[in-house]
């Protein structure tokens, strides 16, 4: 719906928390570009009391406000921020937030990102609730391929609110390889929240099968926490390879995560569903083989990478192609990433998402360019 409100250097953008995932490490990313473009970012948490450890990346340059509790006093206290500015609505699990949506009412703009398929965690209930609230929205960015079908397929949301924006990651410097025991071992590694739907299980019993067939050591390094993580771990025990999995939990530190990345042998996933996952793409810059899942998010991730994609929840045939990567993995196959084609991507998006704020703002010169401290 165009806005009669004048336009706006501005950007609001709403999340539930800083939890270390792959939703909140986009956000962070907008937060850059923005800034470095010259906007005046302020991000709103709506829900503080935990999970929150990524909030320590977040820009200095950008305000940092949390939404009080309570339905009235939340409605009002947003009123008063997102007063005549563009509002980036980011939430992850599919959530909608309705009890919020008054407020926004005094934006300029709502853009709403839509950053995976939510098939799997929606019911036609909720997802006619998610067309209606899509009526006072101006624009949603679907997050990769994928995202795009769930809201035109699934969700109905008309065609002409959607813009399909394919997630990419900032280009990064090389990196020395962890300096911890285990990683004198090759290593696999895996790096997402521990949900059901994330495929841990399946991921856990495909290494076993690895490491019965494999007569060299080999690791498989896990990164990430969520509500899976007691049950996996019980699941290695059973499984025999708790002595071979590296939980490290929730990392969120980017150079730690980079570090742990070049020194892997192969980036592995056995998710059921995905959007984009940004742990893809930054396998991506260190030129890891990948095994995954075949699902539309991983093919759109992986781009012009080497990739695998095997059926879901195979995990004989997820075995084998892990167990081909190491078999010709030499060190000079790997940390070699096309550089060229990843800048391209990432220039791709960043100047999509700005055409996007721009648009949403009203086309506001934005203040000249400064330089962002990570």
């Amino acid at each position: 719906m165009p806005s009669a409100q004048p336009p706006t250097t501005r950007v609001v953008m709403i999340l539930r928390h800083f939890t270390v995932g792959g939703l909140e490490r986009v956000l962070l990313s907008h937060v850059r570009i923005l800034l470095a473009a010259g906007y005046q970012v302020t991000v709103c948490v709506l829900d503080p009391g935990r999970d929150n450890a990524l909030v320590a990346e977040l820009p200095p340059q950008a305000q940092l406000v949390i939404v009080p509790p309570g339905r009235l006093r939340r409605v009002a206290f947003l009123s008063r921020i997102v007063s005549g500015a563009t509002v980036l609505l980011q939430f992850g699990d599919g959530r909608l937030y309705p009890s919020i949506r008054p407020a926004l009412r005094t934006a300029r703009t709502v853009v709403r990102f839509c950053h995976s398929d939510y098939s799997h965690l929606r019911t036609p209930t909720k997802n006619r609730l998610d067309r209606f609230l899509a009526r006072s929205e101006d624009t949603i960015v679907a997050v990769g391929g994928r995202s795009t079908r769930f809201l035109l397929d699934d969700v109905g949301v008309p065609a002409s609110k959607v813009i399909t924006l394919t997630n990419a990651t900032e280009p990064r410097a090389a990196v020395p390889a962890p300096p911890w025991s285990w990683a004198r071992d090759p290593y696999l590694v895996s790096v997402q929240s521990l949900y059901p739907h994330k495929g841990h299980d399946s991921l856990l019993a495909a290494f076993a099968r690895v490491l019965a067939r494999i007569d060299q050591p080999v690791r498989l390094v896990v990164i990430g926490d969520g509500d899976q993580t007691i049950a996996l771990r019980l699941l290695a025990d059973r499984l025999g390879i708790t002595d071979q999995v590296v939980w490290l939990g929730a990392v969120w530190q980017k150079d730690l995560v980079d570090s742990v990345l070049a020194g892997a042998s192969a980036f592995v996933s056995a998710s059921r569903f995905e959007g984009v996952p940004i742990s893809i793409l930054e396998a991506r810059q260190h030129g890891l083989p990948l095994v995954l899942t075949d699902i539309p998010g991983h093919r759109d991730g992986a781009g012009t990478s080497p990739a695998t994609f095997i059926p879901v929840d195979n995990t004989e045939a997820f075995a084998d192609q892990v167990l081909n990567v190491l078999a010709r993995t030499r060190p000079s196959d790997l940390h070699q990433p096309d550089t060229h084609q990843l800048t391209r991507e990432w220039e791709t998006y960043r100047d999509g998402l700005l055409a996007i704020v721009a648009g949403a703002c009203g086309s506001a010169a934005a203040t000249a360019p400064r330089t962002v401290d990570a």
